[in-house]
């Protein structure tokens, strides 16, 4: 007999208190080790119309609801005893006729009896806008066409019926991939049809069944399960992400996607295949130690109890994995100069020319592709750099930045680039390299010496080098060719299309802040349209208010009705653009007296405070609410990055990476979101009205 765990079993196990998920992983464990269950109470719920699920008294009111054949046993779900009996009364567990994949479905006169409430609206708060909806049906295939893709028959009626309103509303009662598919039928899209498994009978090795249940063979297996049911990326894998993971590459591969479609749990999922091979050597990277962590914890998570994996993983932010590598060619650490250091030596030697300007040229040109000599600046593409300066311009300035460069190296330290650069010229032209594969998180973020270090120390073997980021999360990197670099993903790249993280709502609110289809400077383009999100929630609230008085209350009733409603604190986040304007967000707090948590780099969270703090700082977090705080028109984009540029061409990448920034928050929010400003206020918020 196979053991199967849901993922719908995982889900309802987050929502109960500590001693309730204990006493239902204690049943859970005993009914691996012996599925007869011999000395626990089975009863069959008769009122429901699959004759198979029955229920498991875990506790005096916690009952797990379990499918049983004879070849076949699955957790299916865990509750209180009237809520489990109620889920279960509404579903069957069915081979579907045209895939032949397992699905749990909904049973369609069940759903037609449940009244989807409105949203209250509150009094003195505008009303989010509601785009009115096509009265008619909405989509125009046939019922044959969306058997094809998985929809359980019972209900293709109700959904050719079905107008937009209704379509979403009934959407999310589906199995995954009918869900997905009726999504981007109703856009105008073409979803891939579903895979057939003719004569194949259910096993859980279907594609479509993989992201939805996991067969269990140990007590480890069931224990990583179960202790980590929050992380349900890293036990189920939609297909498509599936593939990335296992897929065998020729060069250099890249996957994209908006946030919240698992471009991290790839990269974490092909780390862990990749280790797996014999003399395997992975290294798992990001642009900043925070994001590194987090990617740790979920190697750990994914790894289990199996020690033989880890080692061969290097988890590390680039800086640190060169400064590794600098340190066992060198035998000594590398010093490294702090960003405060090198804008004292430019002033210092630069105290007649534009501070911002020396800095900005520095970084982005000098630095970045470590100029030498007077004669290479002259020479330089200025790739990813749109401001155009004249040669007399630049020789003007060569005395000024080559002064810098002697005086760091002088003063025995190094820039991050400076670093790279010496770890990359070590290895470049040696056969043995560090790595055997390299995956790098945020891949957007690179900068030149990032991506130059990394070509350096990967191997010349078709998987060594994958990337997995989104370019409309671009916050902190101008943009340049990867492809002048040696690095050239084309033809390896691809964008993930399903969203299992953010509600259908916050996502489309979101998008209008970026471009339908984004272009790297190599030509590559990552096209947003045709993602679909796997479940609904409230419409996304945009609040313009006269004071920061009025902004404060309208927050304050906001973060009431989550409290009302018993959201966790720890679910809950607010962000605001810069450090100076968080005293909105702390008077807000104290307003309700409810315990915060200021974020830093460390991105730990704490479990009963409320985490607030600045957009640069929301990147790898996720909330169940979101609060974007001082969206106004001087903060948004910032005025101080605005009266910093020196082109047109400049102008427009400090609104693309603004806009960037704005998009990262939002989009932090799982189920609801609230962004407000004071008048005047951002020009963005006008974009992110639905």
């Amino acid at each position: 007999m196979k053991f199967f765990i849901a993922d719908t079993f995982t889900s309802a196990l987050t929502k109960l208190d500590n001693a309730s998920q204990k006493a239902a992983k204690m049943c859970a464990f005993d009914l691996q080790m012996d599925p007869s269950g011999h000395g626990k109470q089975f009863h069959k719920i008769d009122k429901s119309k699959d004759k198979n699920f029955w229920s498991v008294r875990a506790s005096r009111d916690i009952r797990l609801v379990i499918h049983k054949l004879k070849e076949r046993f699955t957790l299916c779900y865990v509750d209180h005893h009237d809520a489990a009996y109620d889920w279960a009364e509404r579903r069957v567990f069915e081979v579907h006729p045209k895939t032949r994949a397992l699905q749990i479905v909904e049973v369609i006169e069940r759903v037609e009896e449940i009244s989807i409430p409105s949203t209250p609206v509150t009094p003195e708060i505008e009303e989010p806008s509601v785009p009115k909806l096509p009265v008619g049906p909405v989509l125009t295939v046939g019922a044959d066409t969306l058997l094809s893709y998985g929809v359980p028959p019972q209900w293709i009626d109700a959904l050719l019926a079905a107008g937009e309103e209704r379509l979403l509303d009934l959407a999310i009662h589906l199995p995954a991939e009918a869900s997905e598919a009726v999504l981007a039928l109703a856009i105008g899209e073409e979803p891939s049809l579903a895979l057939v498994e003719s004569g194949i009978e259910p096993d859980g090795t279907h594609p479509d069944e993989q992201r939805r249940f996991r067969i269990i063979e140990d007590t480890d297996a069931l224990e990583q399960a179960l202790d980590y049911p929050w992380d349900k990326w890293s036990v189920f894998l939609h297909p498509s992400q599936r593939d990335f993971v296992e897929r065998d590459f020729n060069g250099p591969a890249r996957v994209a996607g908006s946030a919240g479609t698992g471009k991290t749990v790839v990269a974490v999922h092909r780390a862990v295949s990749l280790s797996k091979e014999v003399n395997s050597r992975v290294l798992l990277t990001t642009f900043s130690q925070p994001l590194a962590s987090a990617l740790g914890l979920k190697v750990g998570i994914l790894s289990g109890d199996e020690e033989t994996l880890v080692p061969n993983i290097h988890v590390a932010a680039i800086a640190e994995a060169a400064s590794d590598l600098y340190e066992l060619i060198s035998g000594h650490k590398p010093f490294l100069a702090s960003e405060e250091q090198i804008r004292k030596l430019l002033e210092n030697h630069g105290e007649d020319e534009d501070q911002m300007f020396l800095w900005s040229e520095w970084s982005a040109v000098i630095d970045a592709w470590q100029i030498d000599s007077e004669d290479s600046y002259l020479d330089v593409a200025r790739i990813g750099r749109r401001s155009r300066i004249t040669s007399s311009r630049r020789s003007s300035l060569w005395p000024v930045f080559e002064a810098v460069r002697n005086a760091i190296k002088t003063s025995g330290r190094h820039t991050k680039a400076m670093l790279f650069s010496e770890v990359s010229k070590y290895y470049q032209d040696r056969d043995t390299k560090p790595y055997s594969h390299i995956i790098v998180d945020e891949a957007q973020d690179l900068d030149v010496a990032d991506l130059k270090f990394l070509s350096a120390i990967a191997p010349d073997t078709g998987n060594a080098l994958f990337f997995a980021g989104d370019l409309g999360q671009r916050i902190f990197k101008l943009p340049f060719s990867w492809k002048s670099l040696g690095v050239d993903v084309r033809g390896r790249s691809s964008t993930l299309k399903v969203n299992y993280r953010t509600s259908h709502q916050v996502r489309t609110a979101a998008d209008k802040l970026l471009p339908d289809a984004m272009r790297d400077m190599d030509g590559l383009e990552e096209d947003r349209r045709g993602t679909v999100s796997v479940f609904n929630g409230p419409l996304p609230e945009v609040h313009i208010l006269d004071t920061q008085a009025d902004e404060l209350a309208c927050v304050q009733q906001w973060l009431k009705s989550l409290i009302e409603t018993e959201t966790p604190l720890s679910e809950i986040g607010i962000f605001v653009r810069t450090m100076d304007t968080l005293t909105r967000v702390r008077a807000l707090a104290q307003s309700l007296k409810l315990p915060v948590q200021t974020l830093n780099e460390s991105l730990v969270l704490k479990q009963n405070a409320m985490a607030i703090g600045t957009m640069h700082l929301a990147k790898g977090l996720e909330f169940k609410a979101v609060a974007v705080m001082a969206c106004d028109d001087h903060l948004l984009p910032l005025e101080s990055r605005v009266e910093g540029v020196f082109s047109e061409e400049d102008l427009d990448e400090v609104y693309a990476t603004e806009r960037h920034l704005l998009y990262v928050a939002c989009t932090r929010a799982r189920e609801k979101l609230i962004v407000t400003g004071v008048k005047p206020e951002s020009d963005f918020l006008a974009d992110l009205k639905y």
